[in-house]
């Protein structure tokens, strides 16, 4: 028996892109036992992957650095294998305040870290060969779960005499994340395609940018990451700007139209089919940085002025989606 440890800890987006490795390390380095040790978002993720054969969460708010370095010394003397992707991304791949290479030109960063998927980063993470590259990540659910999550789309579409369906995710988990025009958006969206109705989806945090229509539908706090991950599959187009719910949608290669801010095509949207995307204008984007303090953005009324985009660009694009030929990618 060969035996494998695998700690992934972090956001939707992150874990998302290393949810192909269960597979590939198994068949890759003929590992016959994989556990994988995770957070909260990677509970949602990686709950019934069949190349896991144990998964472990870990309570990131009573977490400290110390167990976690512990945690993985005994792993070392435990498991044949040990990965450890801390920060494989979000160091890596992104900078923070902390890191000189965020103070560098938006020209630097590009060519140094814009040109990459972040799936092909994680790839090379776990020491993979090139000839795995472009593999993604998916989510598993039971036939059942498929079966009545397709079903709920089709009814509320009857229900409500729409044939088309669409998902608004409200927000990531950061600033640069949050749709702050979600909601003029929407109203041009139904204004334009009567027979269009809206699920908004996003966490508790989320719930001031709620409004109310006859053919928009609230699930925000409701509906679990999971469930609306599964949603995604099912609906006609999921609009978002760059979160982890935005890969998730990829994954399935349902018709998607992400917003992108901080990171680039190839970054987030790479390798995805039926995939629609918007840069921000803002001269800085893609700027492949995760601010904590934002230091140096430009700001438009609180916000950082990447989230802003041309709505009537946006609801060209959702025209072309669910209506048109689909740009495959």
């Amino acid at each position: 028996m060969k035996t494998c440890f695998v700690s992934r800890l972090g956001g939707a987006g992150d874990i998302m892109h290393a949810a192909h490795l269960p597979e590939l390390i198994k068949k890759h380095y003929g590992v016959t036992r994989l556990v994988w040790e995770t957070n909260y978002h990677g509970m949602h993720i990686l709950s019934g992957n069949p190349f896991i054969d144990e998964l472990q969460m870990v309570d990131v708010n009573k977490m400290t650095a110390n167990r976690m370095s512990k945690n993985l010394e005994h792993a070392r003397e435990t498991y044949d294998m040990v990965f450890d992707f801390s920060n494989t991304i979000e160091k890596a791949y992104c900078t923070n305040e902390n890191d000189q290479r965020y103070y560098r030109s938006d020209k630097w960063r590009r060519e140094n870290l814009g040109k990459k998927s972040y799936y092909d980063v994680m790839t090379d993470a776990a020491g993979l060969p090139e000839s795995y590259y472009g593999t993604r990540g998916k989510l598993y659910f039971s036939e059942e779960e498929h079966a009545n999550a397709e079903q709920t789309v089709k009814n509320r579409k009857a229900e409500l005499n729409c044939k088309k369906a669409i998902l608004i995710n409200l927000s990531g988990s950061t600033l640069h994340k949050k749709f702050v025009q979600a909601e003029s958006v929407a109203r041009k969206l139904l204004d334009r395609f009567p027979d269009v109705y809206i699920v908004l989806t996003g966490d508790e945090y989320c719930k001031e940018q709620v409004f109310e229509h006859e053919r928009v539908l609230n699930r925000v706090g409701v509906w679990n990451f999971r469930t609306v991950a599964l949603r995604c599959k099912y609906m006609d187009l999921t609009i978002s700007i760059e979160s982890g719910l935005a890969l998730v949608a990829h994954s399935w290669d349902a018709p998607t139209l992400q917003l992108l801010t901080a990171a680039s095509w190839d970054n987030h949207v790479k390798y995805a089919k039926k995939a629609f995307w918007i840069q921000a204008k803002t001269p800085c984007s893609p700027c492949h940085r995760n601010p904590r303090e934002y230091f140096g953005c430009p700001v438009i009324e609180d916000h950082p002025a990447c989230v802003f985009f041309d709505e009537d660009e946006i609801v060209t694009k959702a025209e072309l989606a669910l209506y048109g030929d689909p740009l495959a990618i």
